[in-house]
């Protein structure tokens, strides 16, 4: 279905700011992490995305507060666009952004993006920790330049996680605003290979 909002700014207008939460670390990083739909939206990719993170890279979380509200709070990655954001992805050379890209009918993860060497190491790494991943696949591609992940100077790559790979992440629900997600092995061996794959990159 298409996004009931084109942009942010009119989500933000339109809800009020108890509907949504931003998290948002500067730490100076040449690598930004991402996640545009966190929150209820994309349930999951708000721990995946601060894990990968961790204590260095920077990070941008747009969490959307209101279960009963999530798929209409979804702003499509070409238009998504936030003033705390912006300057973030200027200062950096490459991003990394994190999605749930629903039901597929197998526990696996699809890499979009333009920055080809990132992706290149993403997918060695993950496949290496037994993960199943699709690099070209015929949806999620994340080719657009207008795509959020693709506005810092080298690009960058988006992962496309299934369902299916998503509750094998956690024990219990995802995402919860209050409290802390309690996650498995499983996550925790995706966060270290996004994280060895950045780490190379830099």
């Amino acid at each position: 279905m298409p996004d009931k909002y084109q942009s942010v700014s009119a989500l933000k207008r339109d809800l009020g700011p108890g509907a949504y939460r931003i998290r948002r670390l500067d730490r100076g990083s040449r690598i930004t992490v991402i996640a545009p739909h966190g929150g209820f939206i994309d349930p999951g990719s708000s721990a995946v995305a601060r894990a990968v993170a961790g204590r260095e890279h920077n990070l941008f979380d747009f969490q959307g507060l209101r279960e009963d509200l999530a798929a209409d709070m979804h702003v499509t990655a070409t238009r998504f666009r936030d003033p705390a954001l912006t300057p973030l992805l200027a200062a950096c050379e490459a991003a990394v952004s994190v999605h749930w890209m629903g039901n597929q009918g197998a526990a696996m993860i699809w890499l979009g993006g333009r920055n080809w060497r990132l992706k290149v190491l993403v997918l060695k790494e993950l496949t290496a920790a037994g993960f199943t991943v699709n690099a070209n696949g015929p949806r999620y591609r994340g080719e657009s330049p207008l795509n959020v992940v693709n506005l810092p100077r080298q690009q960058g790559v988006q992962l496309e996680i299934s369902e299916e790979l998503m509750c094998r992440l956690f024990r219990g629900k995802p995402f919860h605003p209050r409290l802390r997600a309690r996650t498995t092995v499983q996550f925790t061996r995706l966060v270290k290979a996004v994280r060895t794959a950045i780490a190379s990159y830099s």
